[in-house]
């Protein structure tokens, strides 16, 4: 019974360092960030847009590992979409506040122009 039990543990322990099941809600958190990343105009600026196409490039070779079974060469690929892909949401967002923060500076200008 005792080596019952040691090749139950050692069967339960190779199989918890496998490969683990591929997380499919993770990669459409990378997906839905990347869109969000695009509604916000990362084409607009280079940086955000260089950081879209490395997020949409990563996403492409996750994808190709997980058809190759290389679930967790996916799962680094899929971590690194999702940090490139919120990289150029908030640049994007950034670029878009500057410029809403500096069109406002120039209406207050305006404005203030126009009471003196």
């Amino acid at each position: 019974m005792t080596s019952l039990n040691a090749i139950a543990s050692i069967t339960l322990f190779a199989i918890g360092c496998g490969s683990a099941a591929f997380p499919l809600d993770k990669l459409t958190d990378a997906k839905s960030t990347v869109r969000a990343a695009q509604e916000a105009g990362a084409q607009g600026d280079p940086q955000a847009e260089l950081h879209l196409k490395m997020a949409n490039d990563e996403l492409a070779a996750s994808q190709k590992a997980l058809n190759d079974n290389d679930n967790d060469h996916a799962r680094w690929l899929l971590n690194q979409a999702q940090a490139d892909a919120d990289l150029s949401l908030a640049q994007a967002r950034g670029a878009s506040d500057k410029a809403a923060a500096s069109a406002a500076q120039t209406r207050v200008v305006d404005l203030s122009k126009q009471v003196q």
